[in-house]
């Protein structure tokens, strides 16, 4: 039996093959805005229904997605990624694995953050 332990971090060379398996780059490893319109948004719903989960009250679900909003409001798209990356933390939820292997990609990772971001606001909107 062969041992071989793949790197296990989004900062590896490897990531970038393992963003093209995932779909969410064109030919030339760009990000494909589409996939990546379509991952944050999954990525965001679940985030939400998590959320709601955890708190299991809409008046604490507001209460905390107005706060992030509003650190949100004042960050740039990187810092907004290691934002969602907290609010992940603040409820006991591993970062997802997909989210994880964007991370290393600061182009993937913007997206990611500004459609996420994007998507929460429109849930949270439809749930007052």
């Amino acid at each position: 039996m062969n041992n071989y332990q793949r790197p296990h971090s989004p900062f590896e060379d490897t990531a970038v093959q393992r963003l093209r398996r995932m779909g969410l780059t064109t030919e030339d490893g760009a990000p494909e805005q589409d996939a990546m319109s379509v991952f944050s948004t999954i990525f965001a719903g679940q985030f939400f229904d998590d959320l709601c989960n955890y708190y299991q009250d809409d008046e604490q679900v507001r209460e905390v997605v107005t706060q992030f909003f509003q650190t949100a409001e004042q960050a740039d798209s990187r810092q907004k990624f290691l934002l969602i990356c907290l609010q992940y933390d603040g409820i006991y939820r591993d970062l997802p694995d997909p989210v994880w292997w964007i991370s290393g990609s600061p182009d993937f990772a913007v997206l990611f953050a500004d459609g996420f971001l994007a998507h929460l606001k429109r849930l949270a909107e439809n749930t007052q």
